[in-house]
Parts: structure tokens; C-alpha cells; sequence
């Protein structure tokens, strides 16, 4: 769905001046133990286990502590730590004969929600690649058991690149392997220095808490999610567009692009607000474009962190130029709080069914954010936003004063 229009976005900086091509989101990058798999207490028992042999008495909190790195590097840390006679190598060698013991005894549980995540992501032409500090065979191996083939483009294992995460080289390896660029990447992570990682890559990051990861530092994430099973492709593309302090395209019709209004549009905003007879029904006060630029700082974080509703731009395709705003907003009604929908046209570009073409395209964004019911309210002495109301199908239910001014409340039960 992002593809042709959600992702090609052309944001124009300022009035006049050209626009330009912004970054577009095109891969997703999985970690895999934690994410993928549950698999971070499994492994941190195997390691305590696997140490015990050589005389060492720990606990998975020293292990939860490399989560994110490679069980090599852990093991090294190890053998300096406790002034361990043995190599490396055999180090490993006992870790990974505990890690198959506690294999065939327990197995790996699936991180739910993260097979059908992929089978959208693929639905929706994204590519996908498995970044893991795992050795190669077992990220194939958790591939096969967890179904994954076939969804999955590249498999790239920390013991593949020369430095392990918290460095970059990972995910910058796994973004050539695909043949897109780190800035058209968002990384799925569930630790402190897989994050780090995807931030040193240029990368947009998304977290998410696994409770079995240890006490994770996730600050360095855009977003931090507790579960998979709301997360959607449209999901991660707000996450991406926000990392990049870009707007998100919230939909289109077959003329408009309605998306999210940013500092940069308050200039072409301005001067809507300005006109006659936008500024006598649009209900809001007369603000300076430094007051109304303000606002739009302090407002765009709150409305548009994710939430997924709030008030958009309405660009014509064919220009890109803004002729108005629509969208929704949390507003009082018969004594409670409700969604209203608003919306205006510029005075140029009235009379030729924009308004109605905008309106019913937010209208049918309300299953998607889960509105039972919408209202919208319309001063008297306005007759064409009389007609639109009925037009969308609204029903006319009350009259009310609104800041002084007599108007009628419609509402539009969502089918």
C-alpha cells in the first residue's frame, strides 16, 4: 500500500523553492534471539551451566549483559574475567554442547505475532533480512523450525562481520546484502546493543521489551512495543517516517494525499487560514504564522506520535500544493469526549469536490483507528457544509452554540 504513494513522499521545504526526494523506507532487519525466538533464557542457562565446568559461579544477569552481542565475546570477557586457563575455543565448544542439551529438553518458543508480521511485510513488497550475532546454522535452523522460508531475502550471522554488535557492521552488511541503502532500513531489536548498532548504521529502530531479555536499555529506539500483534507494515512506516522527522502519508484518493502537517507546511497553512471566509467558519482564532508554527511544534509530537489520528494536510497529487486541512480530533460532546471530524478548503479550490472526496476518505479510515462513532459540527449560516454533511451520510442530531455561533451536530455511525 506504501509503495506508489507512502513512501515517495515530496516534502516541500519552503514556499517556492523546489521539492526534494526524501528517504523512503524499503527493508526490515530482524534480530533474532529475543525477537524472532525466545531464546535469551535458554541461552544465558546455557552459558551459567557451560561455566560451571571451568569453576565459575554466575548468574544469567552477567549474561543478559551481552544480549545483543555474540556468545564468543561474552565468552571472552568470561575467560579474562575469571582468569580462565582455557581457550576460547574450548569455552565454546562447552557452551554450545549445554546449549544443545537445553535444546532437546525445552526448545525454542516463537516470539507470537512475528510470522505473520513477515507475511505482510513480504505481502507489501518490503525486504526482509535476519541481522542475528547467532552462528549462521542456528538462524538457519530457527528459519526452518519457525517457518520462515520464503520470507525471509538474507541471513547475516555476527561471526560473519569483523566487529559484533554494539558495532554497525551487521546491519550495514545486511543492507548491502540486500542492496538498499542504511537509511532505507528499520531495525527490529530487543537489546541494549543491538539498538546501539542500528543507531551507529544510520537506521530507524524499533524495540521491542522482551521481558526474558534482562533489564535492556532501549533509549536508543524510535519506538518500543510490548508485542508483535498490532504491529503492521503501516506500523513500521510511521515508525520510519518519524525516526527521519518526516511526515507520514496517513492515505490517498484518487486526486488528494491527506498527510500529516509538519513546521515546513504552516507558511501554505497561513495563508488558508487567513482567507475570508476560512477564517469565519473554521472556528480557531486569528494566529501570526510564528504562533501557528509554534503550535504545529508543540501539537505534532503529541498528535502523531503513533496514535494515528489527528489533523492533516489535504495535497492535490497532481501538485503537491496544499489546499486544506481534515482529519480528527478528541473533542467535548454531550458532556463527554468524542471524535469529530473537521475539515476546510481553500478558497481557490472550493466547488469541485475536494472537501467531500477528503472527508469520506477520513471517514473510511475509522475502523482502522477504531472509532465507533463520529460527530462533526457545522455553524447554520454555512449551507454547502450543511449539504456535505448530509451528503457523507451523516445524520443531523442537535443544535448547539459554538463559540457563540448557533450550529447543528451531525453524527455518522460507523458501519
Amino acid at each position: 500500500m506504501h509503495q506508489e504513494y507512502f513512501v515517495q513522499v515530496l516534502l516541500k521545504l519552503d514556499s517556492g523553492k523546489e521539492a526534494k526526494e526524501v528517504p523512503m523506507l524499503k527493508a526490515i532487519l530482524f534480530d533474532m534471539d529475543g525477537v524472532i525466538i525466545d531464546s535469551e533464557p535458554l541461552h544465558a542457562a546455557a552459558a551459567v551451566n557451560a561455566l560451571k565446568k571451568f569453576g565459575v559461579t554466575t548468574t544469567a544477569k552477567f549474561c543478559y549483559s551481552f544480549i545483543g552481542s555474540t556468545a564468543k565475546h561474552m565468552l571472552e570477557v568470561a575467560k579474562e574475567k575469571w582468569g580462565l586457563s582455557a581457550p576460547v575455543e574450548e569455552l565454546m565448544r562447552a557452551n554450545e554442547e549445554a546449549k544443545k542439551e537445553l535444546l532437546r529438553q525445552e526448545g525454542y518458543p516463537a516470539i507470537p505475532g512475528i510470522l505473520p508480521l513477515m507475511e505482510s511485510l513480504n505481502h507489501e513488497g518490503y525486504q526482509i533480512a535476519i541481522a542475528s550475532s547467532s552462528p549462521l546454522e542456528e538462524i538457519f535452523d530457527t528459519v526452518n523450525r519457525q517457518h520462515l522460508n520464503g520470507l525471509v531475502h538474507k541471513i547475516i550471522s555476527g561471526m560473519q562481520v569483523a566487529h559484533p554488535k554494539p558495532a554497525p557492521d551487521i546491519f550495514l552488511t545486511a543492507a548491502k546484502e540486500l542492496g538498499v541503502l542504511p537509511d532505507e532500513c528499520l531495525v527490529i531489536e530487543d537489546s541494549t546493543n543491538g539498538l546501539n548498532a542500528a543507531k551507529a548504521a544510520g537506521m530507524a529502530r524499533l524495540a521491542f521489551r522482551n521481558p526474558n531479555s534482562g533489564n535492556q536499555d532501549l533509549s536508543a529506539a524510535n519506538y518500543i512495543v510490548e508485542g508483535f500483534d498490532e504491529v503492521t507494515p503501516d506500523f513500521l512506516y510511521y515508525v520510519y517516517q518519524h525516526a527521519h522527522r518526516l511526515p507520514a502519508v496517513i492515505t490517498t484518493t484518487s486526486r488528494l494525499i491527506l498527510r500529516e502537517l509538519f513546521p515546513q507546511d504552516m507558511p501554505a497553512l497561513y495563508k488558508i487560514l487567513s482567507e475570508p471566509s476560512t477564517a469565519q467558519y473554521c472556528g480557531e482564532p486569528v494566529r501570526t504564522l510564528e504562533e501557528l508554527t509554534s503550535l504545529s511544534e508543540a501539537y505534532i509530537p503529541a498528535a502523531y506520535h503513533f496514535r494515528g489520528f489527528g489533523l492533516w494536510g489535504i495535497f492535490l497529487k497532481s501538485t503537491g500544493e496544499l489546499i486544506g486541512r481534515c482529519g480528527f480530533e478528541t473533542t467535548p460532546c454531550d458532556n463527554s469526549t468524542g471524535i469529530e471530524l473537521g475539515y476546510l478548503i481553500s478558497e481557490n479550490f472550493r466547488n469541485h469536490g475536494y472537501a467531500h472526496e477528503a472527508a469520506s476518505a477520513c471517514l473510511s479510515l475509522c475502523q482502522r483507528f477504531g472509532f465507533s462513532t463520529v460527530f462533526c459540527v457545522v455553524r447554520l449560516d454555512n449551507p454547502s457544509s450543511l449539504h456535505l454533511s448530509k451528503k457523507l451520510g451523516m445524520r443531523m442530531e442537535n443544535e448547539i452554540l459554538r463559540n457563540g455561533n448557533p450550529c447543528v451536530v451531525f453524527r455518522f455511525d460507523v458501519p
